[in-house]
Order: C-alpha cells, then structure tokens, then sequence
C-alpha cells in the first residue's frame, strides 16, 4: 500500500507539472502570436488617412534596415519625419523628431514632450494622429478605419483575423471596435517592448572588464554615481590595473572622465539607459526660436500663467516660423501635471513651477547615437560634434542668465573646445552592432 501511494502521488505530481509546462508553453505561444501580429500591424500603411498623399505606418519614422542609407535603432533619417500632407493643415514635417524605439517600454513618459503614459497611449494616439495624416477631430474617422481593416483584411498568409484568434482566442468580429482598438493597441505595445538595447556596447564591456558599477545604488544620485566610479578608475590607473581595448581606448576614457566630471553630462544621461527619463530645459527651443524670429525673442515672448493656460495649447506645440512669430514648441509645459508631478518643488506655486517647465523635454538616451542622428528634439544638429558644441554655447548662455528658465544642470556644463573629440569617443563606445540577434 505504501509503495502504491508513494507510486500514484509521484504520478500526481508528474502529471501537473505537465500541466504546468503545457500552461506555459501555450502562454509563451500566445505572447509569440501577439508580438508577430504587433509587428505586422506596426507595419501596416493602411491605417493612415485616406485624404492624405502618403500611407504612413508606424515603421516609416521607425526604421531598422529598410533604408539604403543603412541601419537605424528604430528612428528616420529625417532632422522632423515626414507626414502625410493635407490641404486642411498644408505642412510636411512633424513638429519634433522621432526619438528611438529601443527601450521605450522602460520609460515612464513618451514623446518628447511627455504626452503619453503608456506605450498603449502612445500607440492610440499615432494611430488617428497627425503622423498617419489624421487631424483633430478626426480620431472617431482613425479608429473606423483601423476597425474595418482588420475585420476585412484578406492578406495572402494569415488575415488578421485568424491571427486574432491565435493570439488572442478571439474572433474581431465578436468585438466592439473599442475593443479591438485596445487589442491593436496591446498588440503593437507588446511588439515595442521587444525592442531592447542588448547593452553589449564597447562600453558595457569596460566595465564588465574593470567591475565597475553598472548602475547607481538607490541611495545614490547621479553625482555620488559618477564620483564613485571616477575614483575606482583613478585606483585602477594608479595601481596599472586598469584594462582598456581597441573599442574602448585611452580617447573614450578621457571622453568617460569628461563625461562623468567637468561636462557634468551624468546628471542627466546616467547609465546603464544613459537618460533618467525626466524633462530638462537646456535651451535648444530658444535657440531655434532666436534663430527665425531674432536674437532675445524667445525671452520676450508672452507664456501665459498657471491660471490663464490653456494645455496643451497648439500655439505652443508648433515649430517656429516667420509667419507665426508667437508660435514655438514649449515641450512638456503642455503636459506637466501641476498638483502630482514629482519635479515639483516644495516651495513652488503653480505659476513659478509652470514657468520652471517652459520648453522642457524629456532626455532622450544616448546609446546608439551612430543610428540616431540627427540630433536634439528639433533635428538641428546632424552631428555629434556640432550638437555638443551647441551645448556648450548653451551652457555659457545659462551661466550667463541667457536662457530663458535654464535648467540648473545646463550651467554647471564646463567643457571646452578640445573636450569634445573625446566626449565624441566615448559616446562613440554606447553604440551596439544592431544586426546580430535581430528578432523582425
């Protein structure tokens, strides 16, 4: 009896462990199933407005290799993507440039200017937005169309139909066209999140290589960060243990030093995503503002108060031009929620801390940068070099008093002419090699 019972319940417990294992597996199938709908669906042309001269998709300002002019982490080669254009709203360029893909899904706020909390969001609304071609007031006419496309597609493979049913146990045509939008949605989301930094860049390998820190602690900020591992590289040097290699050469370290110090770069752009997700106003606004409408207009121009805005305000979600002088793109000041927002200081009223997010933007990450460019939210600066340059004729601008609600970090940028070809190496080792372990 004993033997018998000892028998039946390993039996048991073969037999839901099987059951344990077929769960997962069709779990790990329907994951599969939904991310390849996501990327077809993040591919597909149709979705964009009829009454607009180009079929955009989500891949047309998120490329990866299908350009001749070479590899991109996800982003176009254009300084403001292109969309399509409308008699209604005549224009050919987005307001900002596309920002990479890779690693969005570890970033609490999207778009440059913070307008979505969720991949979901962002999906939704590039759907029946502007960059398929849609305009306000239009997203009921967006969202019918994407609803008709699926239930009607007839693809020579799978229709998404079918492939619904395999990722998602459901047929569309059971569902409310809200509830296949949210499937769309979560489709395309899910595809996002797999795009990933393989964090096995020339910088990730030094400090692999020296054990240096990856990350901060939790206790740390940004600057304890950096302090400690510039001393453990001083250590290191000063014992001749230090170890560096073709990719990673003395230049890079010099840009490294620069980069964690003087340059004051990690208070912004800290690792291992090299960004901390946050909005910062370091004056590129102003300076494409000065730049069309004068030099010292940006700080003349009238930005209404807490009280009086209206967010987000088209007026100030527009790219400056002669013909509009009171227009410009003020970032996330349209978006900024007053009364939950952690930038939020605790002396701040609503006016002071408003006027502190003029023409904020969220930091973007500075890995990949060789597949990136151009560069800045504006596109203005098509190498890194001359990015870095303007940074620094910011910075002095900040110390200055110059720019027009500066953030504190941009002032305490102290680089010089000759830091910049190092800056430049080191930036140069965040960069991966994208082809390798490709997964679409």
């Amino acid at each position: 009896m004993k033997t018998s019972s000892i028998r039946f319940a390993a039996t048991c417990v073969f037999a839901l462990l099987a059951v344990a294992a077929f769960a997962q597996n069709q779990s790990v199938g329907k994951r599969s199933a939904a991310i390849r709908l996501g990327q077809r669906l993040f591919k597909d042309a149709r979705f964009s407005s009829p009454r607009g001269d180009l079929q955009n998709s989500c891949s047309s300002c998120h490329l990866q290799d299908e350009d001749p002019q070479g590899m991109r982490a996800h982003t176009d080669f254009f300084a403001r993507s292109w969309v399509p254009w409308r008699a209604e709203d005549p224009r050919r360029e987005e307001l900002r440039n596309s920002p990479t893909l890779v690693d969005s899904a570890l970033m609490p706020r999207l778009h440059f200017d913070g307008e979505f909390g969720s991949l979901e969001d962002l999906v939704k609304g590039t759907l029946a937005g502007r960059p398929m071609g849609w305009l306000p007031g239009e997203q009921e006419q967006a969202f019918d169309r994407v609803y008709r496309i699926i239930l009607r597609d007839a693809a020579n493979e799978a229709s998404y139909r079918q492939e619904f049913e395999v990722a998602y146990n459901v047929q569309p045509t059971r569902l409310s066209r809200k509830e296949v939008i949210e499937r769309v949605a979560q489709a395309i989301s899910d595809y996002m999140r797999t795009l990933k930094s393989s964090r096995t860049a020339p910088y990730d390998s030094f400090v692999k290589l020296n054990n240096l820190d990856e990350k901060q602690a939790p206790e740390q900020n940004a600057r304890l960060f950096a302090d400690r591992i510039l001393r453990k590289i001083s250590m290191l040097e000063a014992a001749g243990a230090l170890k560096l290699s073709a990719e990673f050469d003395a230049s890079a370290l010099n840009g490294m030093k620069i980069f964690f110090g003087t340059g004051n770069c990690i208070m912004c752009h800290a690792p291992p995503l090299f960004t901390d997700n946050s909005f910062h106003n370091t004056g590129i606004s102003q300076s494409e503002y000065d730049q069309v409408n004068g030099e010292g207009s940006f700080a003349r121009l009238e930005i209404p108060s807490a009280a009086q805005a209206r967010r987000p305000s088209p007026r100030f979600r527009e790219t400056p031009s002669r013909q509009k002088p009171g227009c410009v793109d003020l970032g996330y000041w349209n978006f900024v929620d007053l009364k939950t927002s952690p930038l939020r200081r605790a002396t701040e009223n609503d006016d002071r801390f408003l006027e502190r997010m003029i023409a904020t933007f969220k930091t973007p990450t500075l890995r990949n940068l060789a597949f990136t460019g151009p560069y800045m939210h504006t596109g203005g600066f098509s190498t890194l070099e001359s990015a870095l340059a303007e940074l620094k004729r910011l910075s002095e601008l900040a110390r200055a008093g110059r720019v027009r609600d500066g953030d504190d970090e941009l002032a305490r940028i102290q680089i010089s002419d000759v830091d910049i070809a190092p800056l430049v190496a080191f930036l140069k080792t965040l960069n991966e090699d994208l082809k390798p372990g490709r997964k679409d």
